[in-house]
C-alpha cells in the first residue's frame, strides 16, 4: 500500500515537472516573440521616421519603403501616425494618412476585427476611426452583427459618426445600451453641424443623457446657428434643461434680444438666476442694469456675486456700482458691490 502511494506520488511529481517545463518554454517563447516584435518595430521607427516626416510635412515623393510589412511594422506606423495626428492640426497631413491607411493598412485591421482577443479588435476599431479608414465601413457593419461588447459598440458609433452620420443617427435611435453624458458628448462633437442640429428635432424623444449631451455639445461648439434651438428649450418643463440651455447660450456669447431672459430674473431656482446674471455680460449695460441691480440684491450669495461681477466688467460698471452703494438699503448687496469695486480697481 505504501509502495503504491510512493509510485503514484512520483508519477504526479513527474507530470507536474513536465507541465512546469512546458509552461516555462512557452513563457520564454512568448518573451522572445515580444522582444523580436519590439526590435522590428523600433528598427522601423529608427530607419523611417525621417522619411515619413519628409513625406507628410515636406511634401517629398512617396516611397514604397514606407509601406509596413507585418504587424510589428504596422505598430511602428501607428506610433508615427498617432504622433502627427495628436500634435499637428493639418488637413493635408490628415488626408495623406487617410489615403495611405485606406490603401495599405486596411487589410491588417480588417483581419484584426475577427480576432478572438478583445484588445486586438478594439485597437483595430480605434485605428479605423483615427486614421479615417472609411473603406472598412462595410466590414464594421458586418462586425456589429457579431456578439460585441459595449466598448466595441461605442467605438462603432464613433466610426459611423465620422463616415456615415445618417447611419449614426439611426443607430442611436435604436440603442439598447445607454451611455453616459460624457460619452455622448465625445460622439456628438464629431458630427458636422447640419447633422448635429438634427438632435434638437423631436428633442423630447431622446433619453435624458442624450438631451443633456446635445445641449452641452452645442455650448462647446459655440456655433451661432444653435442659438434658436437653445432658446426654444428655455420654456422646457425640465428645469435642468432650462439651466443647461442658458449655460449654452452664455457660452456662445451672442445675445440678440433680452426679452426671453427677463422672466428668469425672478425664477424660483437660484441656479437659473445665476445663469441669467452671467448671460447679461453679453448685453449692453443700459439694457441689463435694471435687472442686474435686482439680482445684486438677490437672497443668494452666488447670484449677488455674479451680478456684481457682471456689472463691474462693463466699462461703466464701477460708476454704476458706486451709485448703487449710495442709494441702496440692502447691506449685503452694498458689501458685494464694494468687494467688486475694490477687486476691479486692484486689478488695474
Amino acid at each position: 500500500m505504501i509502495g503504491l502511494s510512493v509510485s503514484f506520488l512520483l508519477k504526479v511529481i513527474v507530470v507536474l515537472l513536465v507541465i512546469l517545463f512546458l509552461f516555462t518554454v512557452y513563457l520564454l517563447f512568448q518573451r522572445r516573440r515580444e522582444i523580436r516584435f519590439a526590435e522590428t518595430r523600433d528598427t522601423f521607427l529608427q530607419n523611417y521616421s525621417l522619411p515619413w516626416y519628409n513625406y507628410l510635412i515636406n511634401d517629398e515623393n512617396f516611397s514604397i519603403v514606407l509601406v509596413p510589412r507585418g504587424k510589428a511594422q504596422v505598430a511602428a506606423v501607428e506610433i508615427i501616425f498617432s504622433s502627427y495626428l495628436k500634435n499637428i492640426l493639418d488637413e493635408k497631413v490628415e488626408q495623406k494618412i487617410k489615403e495611405f491607411s485606406n490603401l495599405y493598412l486596411k487589410e491588417f485591421y480588417e483581419k484584426d476585427l475577427s480576432s478572438r482577443r478583445w484588445s486586438i479588435r478594439m485597437n483595430a476599431l480605434y485605428r479605423i476611426a483615427d486614421f479615417k479608414i472609411d473603406e472598412l465601413l462595410n466590414a464594421c457593419q458586418q462586425f456589429e452583427k457579431s456578439k460585441i461588447s459595449e466598448e466595441e459598440n461605442f467605438q462603432l458609433l464613433k466610426i459611423y459618426s465620422l463616415f456615415q452620420p445618417e447611419l449614426f443617427i439611426e443607430k442611436i435611435k435604436e440603442l439598447t445600451v445607454h451611455y453616459s453624458e460624457s460619452e455622448y458628448r465625445r460622439l456628438f462633437v464629431l458630427l458636422e453641424d447640419d447633422i448635429f442640429i438634427r438632435l434638437f428635432e423631436d428633442f423630447d424623444s431622446w433619453t435624458k443623457n442624450i438631451q443633456f449631451a446635445a445641449i452641452d455639445t452645442a455650448a462647446v461648439k459655440r456655433n451661432m446657428q444653435y442659438i434658436d434651438q437653445l432658446k426654444q428649450l428655455l420654456t422646457h418643463e425640465v428645469p435642468e434643461i432650462q439651466i443647461r440651455a442658458l449655460k449654452g447660450l452664455y457660452e456662445i456669447g451672442v445675445i440678440d434680444e433680452i426679452d426671453p431672459y427677463v422672466p428668469f430674473v425672478t425664477s424660483d431656482m437660484w441656479e437659473v438666476r445665476l445663469m441669467v446674471a452671467k448671460i447679461f455680460k453679453h448685453v449692453p449695460l443700459n439694457y441689463s442694469y435694471t435687472y442686474l441691480e435686482q439680482l445684486l440684491e438677490d437672497e443668494n450669495w452666488w447670484v449677488r456675486s455674479q451680478a456684481a461681477k457682471t456689472i463691474a466688467e462693463n466699462k461703466e460698471g464701477i460708476a454704476k456700482l458706486q451709485q448703487f452703494m449710495e442709494s441702496s438699503n440692502d447691506q449685503y448687496a452694498i458689501e458685494m458691490a464694494q468687494e467688486s469695486v475694490v477687486r476691479k480697481q486692484g486689478n488695474k
